[in-house]
């Protein structure tokens, strides 16, 4: 796994899932690239490694997550203890489908909710 500290940008050569092409991951506090304990497949693409760009999200990403939730009757006081927020937060940030996180071996599934609630800690939330 790699995780970057404050002020600290970290620069990753990583070979693409069709293992010809090597892909540079730049990464920022913030943002967490997490390498899968076995290869995940999300839709039709296979993933070894997945990068959640935390700092790329907004505030229109957090209340989109909140009208979604309250759309399903769901009602969520505390998001930085909220394992259903912090997975549909980690899933924006790395625009991939909320199911594809909740469906990780739990292994994989807690750290990288982990990592959104430590985003949301130290955004303020």
């Amino acid at each position: 796994m790699s995780e970057t500290k404050a002020n600290e940008t970290k620069v990753i050569a990583e070979i693409d899932e069709n293992e010809k092409d090597v892909v540079e991951v730049v990464e920022r506090p913030g943002n967490y690239t997490h390498h899968f304990s076995e290869e995940q497949t999300f839709g039709d693409k296979k993933y070894k490694t997945l990068t959640f760009y935390f700092n790329n999200l907004t505030g229109s990403d957090i209340e989109a997550i909140e009208e979604e939730l309250t759309a399903q009757s769901k009602y969520i006081i505390s998001p930085e203890v909220s394992s259903l927020f912090q997975g549909m937060l980690a899933a924006r940030a790395a625009n991939v489908s909320h199911y594809d996180i909740r469906n990780l071996p739990v292994r994989d599934y807690m750290k990288i909710k982990n990592k959104a609630r430590d985003f949301l800690l130290n955004a303020g939330y």
